[in-house]
This record gives C-alpha cells, sequence and structure tokens, in this order.
C-alpha cells in the first residue's frame, strides 16, 4: 500500500506541475499505516556517536558504521550500494537502488531494486573521512575474497556490493540490527565494570537502531548549521516537511542550551550598586592624590 500510493503520488506531483490536474489528491489519502503509533526517533549525541565507532574499531563492520554515520542512507539504500557507485576522483556517492529482502514460499530473497522516492535517487559528497574509510574497506574486501575464493557468497547482480557480511553475504536489516545490539551489550558490561571500580553508578547507555544513525546524520548536519533544503538533498527525504521535523527537534535541544546564556534582567541590587559607585569613586579619588 504504500509503495503503490508513493508511487502514484509522485506521477500526480508531475501531473500538477505541468498544471494537468489542480491538486494532487493523494496527499490527502488516509491509510492504516500512518496512524500506527511509532516509537520516538532518537538521534545520538556526538558523545554516544563517538563511543559507538570506538567499540566497533577491531569490527569486520567498522567501515560500514562509520559510512551510515557519514551519510546518513537508509539500510537498505546501505546494502544496495555497489563499488561502481562510488566516484572517487569526483568524491561523490551515488545512491541509485536499495536492497529488498522478501521471502517466498519459505526461501528468502533479495534483490535490487529502484529507490523508495524520486528524491531517494541522490549524491552525496565524501564528508569528514568518507574516502579513507572506503579505500579501507575495498582493501579488505578484495584480501577476503581472495582468501575464500569460491566460497564468497554474494553473486550474480549482488558480486560487487560496497559493504557484506565476513562471507561475502549482503548487509540486510538483521545484520545491521544484530552488531548494533552486540556492541551496545559489551559497551554495557565494559561501563558496568567501570562503574564498580570507580564506585559509582552505571552510566546509561541507550538502545538504539539502524535508522537512528540516519536521524544523527541529519542533527550533525543542523549542528554544523546546513541549511535544511541541503539537507533534505543529502538525506533524499521526499517533503522539506520531513527534513524540519528533524530540524526542529535539534533546535529545541539547541534552545534549552541557549537560554540559560540568558542569565537574569537585573544582575545587581540597588544597594550592590551603590557601593560599587562609591567603590570607583574612591578609587578615582586615591589615584588623584
Amino acid at each position: 500500500m504504500r509503495e503503490a500510493l508513493g508511487r502514484l503520488r509522485e506521477c500526480l506531483d508531475f501531473a500538477l506541475g505541468n498544471q494537468l490536474i489542480k491538486v494532487n489528491p493523494c496527499l490527502i489519502v488516509e491509510v492504516p499505516w500512518t496512524f500506527k503509533q511509532s516509537k520516538e526517533e532518537i538521534a545520538l549525541t556526538q558523545e554516544e556517536q563517538d563511543n559507538f565507532l570506538s567499540e566497533m574499531e577491531d569490527s569486520w563492520y567498522k567501515e560500514m558504521f562509520y559510512f551510515m554515520c557519514l551519510t546518513g542512507v537508509r539500510v537498505g539504500e546501505l546494502g544496495g550500494m555497489k563499488w561502481s557507485d562510488i566516484d572517487f576522483k569526483k568524491k561523490v556517492v551515488h545512491v541509485r537502488r536499495s536492497l529488498s529482502c522478501s521471502y517466498y514460499n519459505g526461501e528468502k530473497r533479495m534483490m535490487l531494486v529502484t529507490p523508495k522516492t524520486v528524491n531517494s535517487i541522490r549524491e552525496i559528497p565524501f564528508l569528514g573521512e568518507m574516502e579513507e574509510i572506503l579505500k579501507a574497506q575495498k582493501k579488505k574486501q578484495n584480501k577476503l575474497k581472495e582468501e575464500l575464493g569460491s566460497r564468497w557468497r554474494s553473486k550474480d547482480d549482488l558480486k560487487d556490493l560496497v559493504f557484506t557480511t565476513g562471507m561475502g553475504s549482503p548487509c540486510v536489516r538483521y545484520v545491521v540490527e544484530k552488531e548494533i545490539k552486540k556492541a551496545l551489550k559489551r559497551m554495557r558490561e565494559k561501563e558496568g565494570v567501570l562503574a564498580v571500580q570507580e564506585n559509582r553508578e552505571p552510566r546509561e547507555i541507550r538502545d538504539f537502531h539502524p535508522h537512528s544513525l540516519r536521524h544523527t546524520f541529519a542533527t550533525r548536519c543542523f549542528e554544523k548549521k546546513m541549511e535544511p533544503k541541503v539537507v533534505q538533498r543529502l538525506m533524499g527525504h521526499s517533503s522539506i516537511s520531513i527534513t524540519l521535523n528533524i530540524y526542529t527537534h535539534v533546535l529545541d535541544n539547541i534552545m534549552e542550551e541557549e537560554i540559560k546564556k540568558f542569565g537574569v534582567a537585573k544582575t545587581q541590587t540597588p544597594e550592590e550598586y551603590y557601593n560599587e559607585e562609591i567603590r570607583k569613586v574612591r578609587i578615582s579619588a586615591m589615584s588623584h592624590c
């Protein structure tokens, strides 16, 4: 239902733009999934992001999670990323497809499909340490391919994927979720030991899921003062309102910090002000003497 409505909405958007129709009726269509109560989307703080990436330093999936934090790609787009989509000369990543995983008669099927909306097809420039991370991934993957030989699992249309498991299988959502849970478990165990050694309560380590890293990327962009329209293009949002929802959330957090800087309207009582003026006069008189 979601995919069908999305395709129809895009077609009618073109019709609206060409003045063939006066309004896009899909914008007011109500379907059940619209009203499902979803969990609040969280974004990692910079400290949480740093701690998580530090935990992944020795993991096979280190480069994959760095890539997610530097691009904000969806999990499906991550899984469908091919090396032919990486332009090291122009230093851009092309998002052109998504990895779809489904079951038919009990058999797992993976195939590459077009992204969910027209805006999803986009270019993301190399940000931060992107080039270094991608080159490290390519070198590591080539070495493993040579070691595994015929046991490398990605074949045919999936053979050129950028991010795979340690056996060459595509990185579907389950793989990404599992690695996040494993990392959080290790982090909590380490924090528990450290808390005992320092005689304090363990610090909270929040749960998050793969989409949280996408939300985190958008948050970092706004923290760096990027314009909402630029963030919309980087994220591939179908509507600026989706981007602005994240911006509003970030703005609320920033406002709390900025408001604290204001202080109070009156910093001195009349008595304090009088005493300060008397002190200034005395200092001035002494200097003339």
